[in-house]
C-alpha cells in the first residue's frame, strides 16, 4: 500500500493529461507533463528496487544529494530568470493599472485591505522611477516579490540548520510547493504578507517549546499577526491562532492580564493606520473598492457543492500538493511518529494556522475565478509546507523515495514558472497603451482632481479614468461596427460623471445607481470589444 501511495503524484499528473478539459492548474504542454511523469515513475521504481536489494544504497546516495544552500541558489536563479508575466493569473492588468494611476495621481496607492502592501509597492515604484527606470509598477512588484523569495528561502534554510542530522534535501519541500511562485516576480499584493506569515511560524516554532517563554510567545505572536494584518487583512484569520495560543499557553493566573496586554498591542498597531486613512489622510478611502466593508462570502447555497469542493482541491493541488501528500503519508503509515509530531506545541499552533486559512479558502468567494484567484485562496500552503518541512528535519533518517517526489514537484514548479513567464503580445500592447493613457490622463486632470473634496477624489478619479480610458483605447482598436458608438457613449458618460459630482447629485444613491447601471452596460460593450478586436493604432 505504501508503495502504491508513492506513485500517486506521477499517476495523477499523467491521468490529468487525458481529461477532456485541461485543468487550470496545469498551464504547460501535456507532452512535457507526460514526459516528467514517466521519467520520475521510472526513477521512483529504481530507487525502491535498489533500497530493497542493496542495504547500503540509501547511505551511498545520501552523499550525492546536493546541499540545501546549493539547491536554494539554483532555485533562486530560476526565480530571477523566469518572473511570472501571464496576466491571466492574479488581478493582472487591472492591478497594474490601478497601482500606476493612483501612484501618479496621489503619490501612492492604498486600500484598507492591504495598506502596507500597496503603499510599499507604490513607494518602491516611485524610487525606481527616480533612479531612471520606466514608470511600470511591474518593476517594483518583481523586485519586492523576489526580495520576499529570498526571505522565505533563508527562513527555511535557517529552520533546517536547527537539525544538522536530518536536513538533507529538506529545502525541496518548499521548492516543490506551487505557492512559492508568489516570489517569481509575481505582480500581486500577497508576497510580502506571506513572508510575514513565515516569520510568525518560525517564531512560534522557537518559543512555543518553552513554557517559561509564554510572555514572549503571546506578545510576539500578537505583534506579528497585527503587522501581517496591516500588510493584508486576510491575516485576520490568524486571530484564531492568537486565541488558541492565549487559551493554551497563558497560565490561569495571567489569562486576563495577557488578554488585556495582547489586545493593547494588537489594537495599538492596527488602529493608528486605520484611523489615519479613515479620518485624517488628505485622500479618503474609496468604500467601493475595499472588501473590509463588503466582504465577498461564498453563497450559502453553494458552500457544500461539488464545484466548490473541486475549486478547493484544485487550489490545494497547485499550492501544496506534495507537502500535503507527505503529511498524509506520515498520518496513514507512521502513526507513532505522527502522533509524537502532533503533540509538539509548535506543531499544534501551525496546524491551527492551517485550519484558519482553510476557513478562508472555504468561505471566501473568488470573484475572478481560477486561475486568477489561486493566490488569494491558497494561504494555507505555507503552514502546510512548513509543517512538512518540520517533520522532515525532525526525522531520524532520510526517506530517499520522498526526495524523488520532492524533486518531481520542484521540476513541475519550475516548468510552471517557465510557462507563465511567456507573455501575450496583445495584452502587452494593451498594457503599453494603458500606461501612456494613464500618463496623458494625469497630465490633463491631476490639478482638477486635487481641488476636489477628499471624500470625492478617489471615487471620481477611478470613474473618470474608466470612461477616459474606454474612449482612448477604443479609438486605438482596429475598426469595427460599434467603435464610434462606444467612443460616443464613453465621452457622454464622462461628462455626466463630472456633472454629477459638480452638482452633488451623485451624493444621492438613486441617481448614482441609475447612472452606474447605464455606464456598466457600456463598459461591458467595451470589454467585449477588447476581447475580439486588436489594437491597430498603438500611438495617437
Amino acid at each position: 500500500m505504501k508503495t502504491a501511495y508513492l506513485f500517486l503524484p506521477y499517476l495523477f499528473l499523467l491521468g490529468c493529461q487525458f481529461l477532456p478539459t485541461k485543468p487550470w492548474f496545469l498551464p504547460g504542454e501535456p507532452i512535457i507533463y507526460i514526459s516528467i511523469s514517466i521519467f520520475f515513475s521510472f526513477l521512483q521504481s529504481f530507487i525502491l528496487y535498489k533500497k530493497e536489494t542493496n542495504p547500503r544504497f540509501v547511505t551511498d546516495w545520501k552523499t550525492h544529494i546536493p546541499s540545501n544552500w546549493f539547491l536554494a541558489l539554483l532555485f533562486f536563479v530560476c526565480l530571477v530568470l523566469f518572473p511570472i508575466r501571464n496576466m491571466d493569473w492574479g488581478d493582472g492588468l487591472l492591478l497594474l493599472e490601478t497601482n500606476l494611476l493612483e501612484t501618479k495621481l496621489f503619490g501612492f496607492q492604498f486600500t484598507l485591505d492591504e495598506i502596507l502592501e500597496t503603499v510599499l509597492h507604490s513607494q518602491v515604484s516611485n524610487f525606481f522611477t527616480f533612479l531612471g527606470f520606466s514608470e511600470d509598477p511591474r518593476i517594483s512588484y518583481t523586485f519586492l516579490s523576489q526580495i520576499a523569495g529570498i526571505g522565505i528561502l533563508f527562513g527555511f534554510l535557517w529552520s533546517a540548520n536547527k537539525n544538522h542530522k536530518s536536513n538533507t534535501g529538506s529545502i525541496l519541500i518548499l521548492l516543490s510547493s506551487g505557492g512559492i511562485l508568489l516570489t517569481f516576480g509575481y505582480a500581486e499584493n500577497y508576497t510580502l504578507v506571506t513572508a510575514c506569515h513565515l516569520l510568525l511560524y518560525i517564531f512560534v516554532s522557537i518559543y512555543a517549546q518553552n513554557p517559561k517563554e509564554n510572555n514572549l510567545l503571546l506578545f510576539g505572536a500578537t505583534t506579528l499577526v497585527a503587522v501581517s494584518m496591516l500588510f493584508h487583512l486576510v491575516s485576520g484569520y490568524l486571530v484564531i491562532l492568537l486565541v488558541y495560543v492565549w487559551f493554551v499557553h497563558s497560565p490561569k493566573d495571567k489569562k486576563l492580564k495577557h488578554l488585556l496586554i495582547c489586545s493593547f498591542i494588537g489594537f495599538g498597531i492596527l488602529l493608528p493606520g486605520f484611523i489615519y486613512f479613515l479620518f485624517f489622510h488628505d485622500l479618503a478611502i474609496d468604500q467601493n473598492s475595499t472588501h473590509l466593508i463588503h466582504p465577498p462570502f461564498y453563497p450559502k447555497s453553494r458552500l457544500l457543492s461539488l464545484n466548490h469542493i473541486k475549486e478547493i482541491l484544485s487550489v490545494l493541488y497547485w499550492n501544496a500538493s506534495i507537502a500535503t501528500l507527505f503529511l498524509l503519508y506520515q498520518f496513514f503509515f507512521f502513526k507513532k511518529d505522527w502522533k509524537a509530531f502532533v503533540k509538539r506545541p509548535e506543531t499544534k499552533i501551525t496546524l491551527v494556522a492551517s485550519f484558519a486559512f482553510f476557513l478562508h479558502g472555504f468561505f471566501h468567494n473568488p470573484q475572478l475565478g481560477f486561475p486568477a484567484d489561486w493566490d488569494l485562496m491558497g494561504f494555507y500552503w505555507l503552514p502546510i509546507t512548513f509543517l512538512a518541512h518540520e517533520f522532515w528535519i525532525q526525522s531520524q533518517e532520510v526517506s530517499l523515495e520522498w526526495i524523488s517526489i520532492f524533486m518531481f514537484g520542484t521540476v513541475i514548479v519550475i516548468f510552471s514558472a517557465v510557462t507563465l513567464n511567456k507573455t501575450n503580445s496583445n495584452k502587452e500592447i494593451l498594457w503599453e497603451v494603458t500606461k501612456t493613457t494613464i500618463q496623458s490622463y494625469v497630465t490633463e486632470n491631476k490639478s482638477y482632481i486635487d481641488r476636489l473634496p477628499k471624500e470625492d477624489k478617489k471615487f471620481f478619479a477611478k470613474g473618470d479614468f474608466l470612461f477616459y480610458k474606454g474612449g482612448v483605447i477604443t479609438s486605438r482598436l482596429c475598426d469595427f461596427p460599434l467603435k464610434k458608438e462606444i467612443i460616443r457613449k464613453m465621452n457622454l458618460h464622462r461628462k455626466e460623471w463630472k456633472h454629477g459630482f459638480e452638482t452633488g447629485s451623485f451624493r444621492s444613491k438613486e441617481p448614482l445607481g441609475q447612472f452606474l447601471t447605464e455606464a456598466t452596460k457600456t463598459n461591458i460593450e467595451y470589454i467585449k470589444s477588447l476581447e475580439v478586436n486588436k489594437i491597430c493604432h498603438p500611438t495617437p
